[in-house]
């Protein structure tokens, strides 16, 4: 599931890129033409001339009720983006402020896409059939008023960095380009809030956000080997409770050192003496017993060397 918000520069295949990711999610995009047609009901042609001309004039109230056309273009939004999400459906939102409206959502993926005015003039030309002055006041045209819209309706200023997850320039890059690293983010962001949900049910902790860090040299060494197979990993992104006291305090619990996406199972590394991995393994037996699917296995000495022997066998 995957809600994209995508803010453009007008001429910086942002547009594209939207219909080209709509295609491959299968997904249907909320531009403003979309919210101007389903969000309001039916308009005045004179009130959605007003609404494409001004940004002010969606701070003004609807005629009969105290609410503005940006509370229902909020409201509308955040309604449309609930339902796709317990929906499990995707959707992409085109401009409409959408990076400030969900900026502090987990489940949505804020986009910037940018290229130089060079870039963009030369894009405007071919696509308009214009000169490169008339191309140049069409792009500072759009600037302005992109610009005005998102700080008279939200008081931000949408060149702020800190609006999005990520930022495309487009002057090198291709829509195809930009689409992978986009459908390759919604992949990993659909694992850590899937982590993130089950750790806040099973009152574990979360070390998603925090940088690697390994606790030894065995541990860098395995992550290494999985990288060069290409096998995508985590590192400690779960703490499993496994023992209580009386008043329900945590006195013991369990952080396996992998985790495998892709195979849907928990690694931990033990190179210890046998007599230290009996530990290990209660640990890992009250792990199944108290959180049943869970797919966790120990990687034993013998094992890991032996890995490790027959890969340096290939000069990797």
């Amino acid at each position: 599931m995957a809600i994209i918000t995508i803010s453009r520069q007008i001429g910086s295949l942002g547009d594209e890129l939207a219909e080209f990711l709509a295609d491959k999610l299968s997904c249907g995009v909320i531009s403003r033409q979309y919210a101007l047609d389903n969000f309001f009901g039916e308009l005045p042609s004179g009130v959605i001339e007003r609404l494409n001309e001004s940004a002010k004039f969606f701070m003004s109230p609807i005629k009969g009720n105290d609410v503005t056309y940006k509370d229902v273009l909020m409201e509308r939004l955040e309604e449309m983006c609930a339902d796709k999400r317990r929906e499990g459906e995707n959707v992409i939102v085109l401009g409409l402020g959408g990076s400030v409206i969900f900026g502090n959502d987990p489940y949505v993926i804020n986009l910037r896409v940018t290229a130089s005015d060079k870039t963009r003039i030369g894009r405007i030309t071919k696509r308009y059939n214009v000169d490169l002055l008339e191309a140049e006041q069409i792009v500072t045209i759009g600037d302005r008023k992109h610009k005005r819209f998102v700080s008279t309706l939200f008081e931000q200023d949408l060149n702020d960095g800190n609006l999005y997850d990520l930022t495309f320039n487009t002057d090198y890059m291709s829509v195809n380009e930009c689409a992978a690293v986009v459908l390759a983010l919604i992949k990993e962001r659909d694992l850590a809030n899937r982590i993130r949900e089950e750790v806040q049910e099973s009152s574990a902790e979360d070390h998603q956000t925090e940088s690697v860090v390994f606790k030894n040299e065995t541990e860098a060494e395995f992550a290494h080997i999985l990288d060069m197979y290409k096998i995508e990993w985590k590192y400690e992104p779960k703490t499993f409770p496994i023992e209580w006291d009386s008043e329900g305090n945590v006195k013991m619990a369990f952080s396996p050192d992998f985790y495998l996406p892709k195979f849907d199972t928990y690694l931990e590394l033990t190179t210890m003496d046998q007599k230290y991995v009996t530990t290990k393994n209660k640990k890992l037996r009250m792990v199944r017993e108290l959180y049943p699917g869970t797919n966790i296995r120990i990687v034993y000495k013998k094992d890991f060397v032996e890995l490790v022997e027959r890969l340096k066998q290939f000069d990797i």
